[in-house]
């Protein structure tokens, strides 16, 4: 995947989402799609991806298990690969995006990651990716 290489992000949320990347707001609307270029598309990913798991834990969660919050959000963990597949839908560029990022290990049981995946697995010829091409 070449750095100008562009990916599609879509918003599965009801609301809008906001990021900023190098002073600039980019936003994705809420239930659509928009195509970014693939190190910008991977910060507002992974951003909208912590914000997707952060809003899933309730307040009583959060009092009962005071390590859960940081456990999602720091670690890599299947929960925070569910909310970027809906984001990407695309196993490979999630993997790309986890690789692309120092987070401290893994925790958790990847089986529900891979159940989700196959639940929502995409035709296998429809390319998320788009490369640019050379003028």
């Amino acid at each position: 995947m070449a750095e100008l290489d562009t990916i599609v992000l879509t918003n599965p949320t009801s609301e809008d989402f906001s990021q900023n990347f190098n002073g600039e707001t980019y936003t994705i609307e809420a239930n659509s799609s928009k195509s970014f270029a693939q190190f910008v598309g991977f910060h507002l990913a992974k951003h909208f991806a912590q914000k997707i798991v952060k809003d899933d834990i309730t307040a009583k969660m959060r009092k009962e298990h005071p390590t859960l919050l940081p456990q999602r959000l720091v670690h890599d963990n299947p929960y925070f690969r569910i909310a970027l597949y809906r984001i990407l839908n695309d196993v490979k560029l999630v993997q790309t995006l986890i690789a692309s990022y120092p987070f401290k290990g893994f925790v958790g049981d990847m089986k529900l990651y891979e159940e989700f995946v196959v639940k929502n697995n995409q035709p296998k010829d429809d390319k998320k990716v788009v490369e640019k091409k050379k003028e």
